[in-house]
């Protein structure tokens, strides 16, 4: 609910016992998505067990201390699946650019990164560790990591991620 505050909802709901705002994303649709929430004020044990069940049936999900953690989860379990789309896009693209048929590109980059998310997912690993096992040294994984560091990727996810934080508390307080 970026830009629905806590202070908003309780004046649409002024009877409700307790408001909570949660931050749910689109692999909830599934059971693997991730959601942050918040309550309005502290809740029964009842409401707790209740909320908790309800949101964790669309993967994890983590109660937050204070509203402004609800923009910080936009930015990155909110957004973050668009994040993935995008570059999952750009593979594709890339695929087809190298000469790769448009269906076997596509298919190629679907996989890859779900087959990569899975095995992170499924791996007591850091996600750097499974990446260091992909890289053979001067090899192919290594030419394309450094054009990652030369281009600035991570600066580059790091800006987007600080630009979805800004406008998720802009929404907040316009």
């Amino acid at each position: 609910m970026a830009g629905i505050t806590i202070e908003k909802l309780s004046q649409s709901f002024p009877n409700a016992r307790n408001i909570v705002r949660s931050m749910p994303n689109t692999p909830g649709q599934i059971g693997r998505g991730v959601t942050g929430y918040l309550f309005a004020k502290s809740p029964e044990d009842i409401d707790r067990v209740l909320i908790e069940k309800i949101l964790s049936s669309l993967g994890p999900a983590h109660e937050l201390k204070e509203e402004n953690d609800l923009d910080r989860v936009t930015a990155i379990s909110g957004s973050g699946p668009a994040y993935l789309f995008e570059f999952t896009c750009a593979l594709a693209e890339a695929a087809r650019a190298i000469g790769l048929s448009s269906n076997l590109a596509q298919e190629l980059a679907v996989k890859t990164i779900s087959g990569a998310a899975r095995l992170m997912e499924s791996s007591d690993l850091h996600p750097r560790e499974l990446r260091d096992q992909v890289t053979s040294p001067n090899g192919t994984t290594q030419a394309a990591l450094e054009s990652f560091s030369a281009d600035e990727l991570r600066t580059i996810v790091r800006h987007a991620v600080e630009a979805a934080k800004a406008r998720s508390f802009e929404l907040s307080h316009e």
